[in-house]
């Protein structure tokens, strides 16, 4: 599955995993703090371009007064005001010139970016985001050369080669050498594919740096590419003693008897990996669409469309039969969710409870999930669930094993007949909802329902989160009264 992978630096674990209010306020917070943070460096720089501007008029000034000395010399000096002019500028002005270089830019945007800088990500937050990029990528079988893109930001998710060397670098830190192999690798190769890799020295990245790291991660891999990374480096930096040094020392533990190289071990995905890739055979002699006119007797008049998804469990999909504005009055109503009601099933997993009876939106929906299923008895309890999960996890599990909705627990939810999923949000990649055990893959789509019955003994998982979040609404229908 060949899709490009974003600079997933917004996957940091920020804030508290129980309230989603604080979860944004603290996502708001960094970006603020980085707006910030580009503002002070932006006026830093129109500080520099002043200092530049009065430079270059002066020396234009100057530079008049040289020419037309030039034309005619003698008869230049001989005039006194020139001589005085020219006299007094060499005597007064660069001494002045050399206290104006010497004087600092933007000493105030430089005190602002002092006071910042202790509010920036520790490096804990830094590895937990590193470790979630690479657990992603491996999930999702995404390959790193094809997360850098030539055309930075032309993708909705890229990583530059900078975001590259630096995971390759905590991966090595971690001794997890097989895959620093393959971001450091990356980084060295796509390194002037970066319209801004000048900056990558500056920034403390230079090109012959990345290739050292590689040869000291091929090194300890055995890897006989080592040789060609540290010639690289050398290249780059012919003039660096220590590099050098270094190069020559590993020569020397290469006489000693050569060591079988470790290679990257081939790719065995799990059934579960393999499903959320969409890597798998769907049963597509099953797949009905049609139209429902018959469950009830409106529906006659307004028949929904729908696709059967399978037998067992029978599994449907009603494609944009909730309404744009139904979905924004859910969403209103979830923002403004009471604390009593707002519930955590695991971290990243939120949501809340809101009762049928809340509006009459949310009455309409319930009737025309009735007519959707042809069933009578629902739990009066809507519950909307907010996921934004770097990790596969099975929703309806949560609900059995949790203790948050005692009188839900009395069920235990063998007296569920079927459950009902409503997509309030698309996900622009990942978050799909599979059961793969029976083949079903549903990307979430904004409108569409999911309605699966007698699901209890299948597995209901959820596909990590690429971008975006995911926000369903689930409601359970009962068995009826014998």
């Amino acid at each position: 599955m060949a899709v490009p992978l974003a600079p997933l630096i917004l996957l940091l674990i920020l804030g508290c995993p129980t309230c989603k209010a604080f979860d944004e306020k603290r996502v708001l917070g960094m970006l603020n703090l980085e707006r910030d943070l580009l503002q002070i460096l932006r006026d830093y720089a129109e500080k520099l371009e002043e200092k530049i501007s009065l430079i270059n008029n002066s020396l234009e000034e100057y530079i008049e007064d040289i020419d037309e000395a030039n034309h005619y010399p003698e008869e230049y000096l001989s005039n006194p005001l020139n001589a005085f002019r020219l006299i007094r500028h060499m005597h007064q002005d660069w001494v002045s010139w050399q206290v104006y270089m010497e004087e600092q830019v933007g000493a105030e945007q430089i005190a602002k970016m002092e006071l910042l800088l202790p509010q920036l990500p520790k490096k804990l937050a830094f590895k937990e985001a590193a470790k979630d990029v690479n657990s992603l990528s491996q999930f999702y079988d995404f390959e790193p050369a094809d997360l850098v893109e030539q055309n930075e930001f032309k993708s909705p998710l890229h990583l530059s080669p900078l975001d590259c060397y630096h995971l390759g670098l905590e991966l090595y830190e971690e001794h997890d050498y097989l895959g620093a192999a393959k971001w450091l690798e990356v980084a060295a190769h796509n390194f002037t594919h970066s319209r801004y890799s000048d900056l990558y020295d500056l920034l403390g990245a230079p090109r012959w740096q990345v290739y050292r790291d590689l040869a000291r991660t091929l090194f300890k891999l055995n890897r006989e590419g080592v040789y060609d990374a540290y010639g690289s480096a050398l290249y780059l930096n012919s003039q660096n003693v220590h590099l050098i040094q270094e190069f020559s020392q590993m020569e020397l533990f290469s006489l000693r008897d050569p060591m079988e190289p470790i290679l990257h071990p081939e790719q065995d995905p799990t059934g579960l990996e393999s499903h959320c890739r969409g890597e798998f055979y769907a049963h597509k002699a099953e797949l009905l669409c049609e139209y429902n006119n018959w469950v009830d007797p409106f529906l006659a008049y307004a028949p929904l469309k729908y696709e059967m998804l399978a037998r067992d469990p029978y599994t449907i999909i009603y494609p944009d039969s909730i309404f744009e504005t139904e979905i924004q009055h859910v969403e209103n109503a979830y923002e403004r969710c009471p604390r009593n009601v707002q519930f955590e099933l695991q971290k990243g997993v939120v949501g809340c409870s809101i009762s049928d009876g809340y509006s009459p939106v949310m009455k309409r929906i319930k009737e025309r999930v009735l007519d959707m299923t042809g069933m009578e008895n629902f739990w009066e309890t809507f519950y909307i669930v907010e996921y934004d999960q770097l990790k596969t996890f099975e929703v309806f599990n949560l609900f059995r094993n949790t203790n948050k909705f005692p009188k839900l627990k009395v069920f235990d939810l063998e007296d569920v007949e079927a459950t009902v999923m409503i997509f309030l949000k698309d996900v622009p990649l990942g978050g799909a909802i599979t059961m793969p055990n029976e083949g079903i893959f549903v990307e979430p789509k904004r409108g569409s329902v999911l309605i699966t019955l007698d699901h209890k003994e299948h597995s209901t998982t959820v596909c990590p989160n690429i971008i975006g979040k995911g926000l369903v609404m689930i409601k359970f229908i009962l068995k009826k009264d014998e």
